[in-house]
């Protein structure tokens, strides 16, 4: 024997069907007002990959590709201000970095000759998108080589000003040149920003400092002895101040005339699905990983921190720890670093 549905019963099915409706023709909409944007503003035709359900924190945003370009994916997203709908996307600096990552790739014969080679983990090229309002990045072009850094010969220094030389000839877009020996944790960095004026080996000599150079491996283990201590307490069940990699989680860059360790590379390593937006704690992590440098004398002119997560897809998130007074605070600096 059938049973009839109530007329009330009738009415809430019918009212929920169309509120599905309704969302699934919204969201529609919204597709193909994001997709129609996006083609005006650049001038082909795009595809949407995925996109996230939409909610005040975050907005709504789409992952996109050109068909033409198919393997650059870039991320648009949705903002209601002032009651008109916002798309920001980070297309042009990753459009950047593929381009130069695409250069670096075809040179790397030259490179090796000259005795660089990839680097032992990452991208060649990575890339931090400061502000997609204003499509600021900053990008590095990492290299790996089988020379030891803990002491500089001249035919190093050459080497790295031909280095210097073909960045510059190619016209690679990057802004720093990081080299890292892999040996015993020593590197070079070149930022180009600071270099216009810097040619000759002489000059490239004198930017890399090498008499502080040669004493930068041991630098790097005093320093990390010296505050090994105060990075534990620092620490939570969510992160640690570690390489997983290496035994010396802290890269010394530049050292003061005393030998102290005043620009460096901090590795940090975070439980698995921790270093993400939904980890309610991250806000605080990240700050008592601020308050550790920030508590180091002499006080650190520079700090670039590499922070992994081995459930994270794709790079690090990295920045250096200066970048934090572009952005109002550490929240505002989660939601455009960490993409989720």
């Amino acid at each position: 024997m059938r049973q009839k549905i109530k007329p009330g019963v009738a009415i809430l099915i019918l009212a929920s069907l169309a509120a599905v409706i309704w969302v699934f023709f919204s969201f529609q909409k919204d597709n193909r007002l994001a997709a129609e944007y996006i083609e005006e503003k650049y001038g082909m035709e795009v595809e949407i990959i995925s996109e996230t359900q939409p909610n005040f924190v975050d907005g709504h945003s789409y992952e996109m590709a050109f068909k033409e370009q198919e393997d650059l994916v870039f991320t648009v997203t949705e903002h209601e201000e002032n009651y008109a709908t916002i798309y920001r996307d980070d297309y042009k600096p990753l459009h950047k970095a593929y381009e130069a990552q695409q250069k670096a790739e075809s040179l790397m014969p030259q490179l090796e000759e000259l005795g660089f080679t990839a680097p032992p983990e990452g991208a060649l090229i990575e890339q931090v998108v400061k502000n997609t309002i204003t499509d600021e990045a900053v990008r590095w072009l990492g290299l790996g080589t089988e020379n030891s850094f803990e002491t500089i010969e001249l035919a190093e220094i050459e080497a790295l000003t031909k280095l210097l030389e073909l960045v510059r000839e190619q016209n690679i877009d990057v802004h720093i040149i990081n080299v890292s020996d892999g040996q015993k944790g020593n590197g070079v960095a070149m930022d180009l920003r600071e270099m216009d004026e810097v040619q000759s080996i002489e000059e490239v000599a004198a930017y890399i400092n090498v008499s502080i150079l040669s004493e930068l491996g041991p630098a790097g283990e005093r320093m990390q002895a010296k505050w090994q201590e105060s990075a534990i307490q620092s620490e939570t069940e969510r992160f640690r101040f570690y390489d997983e990699w290496n035994d010396q989680w802290i890269s010394c860059h530049q050292a003061n005339d005393a030998g102290d360790c005043i620009n460096l590379l901090a590795n940090i390593t975070f439980a698995p699905g921790e270093l993400s937006r939904q980890n309610p704690h991250l806000e605080e992590d990240l700050d008592a990983i601020f308050d550790f440098f920030d508590s180091i004398r002499p006080k650190l002119i520079a700090v670039d921190l590499v922070m992994v997560d081995p459930e994270r897809e794709g790079n690090p998130v990295r920045f250096f720890l200066r970048e934090r007074e572009q952005y109002a605070s550490t929240e505002e600096l989660i939601k455009d670093l960490v993409k989720d």
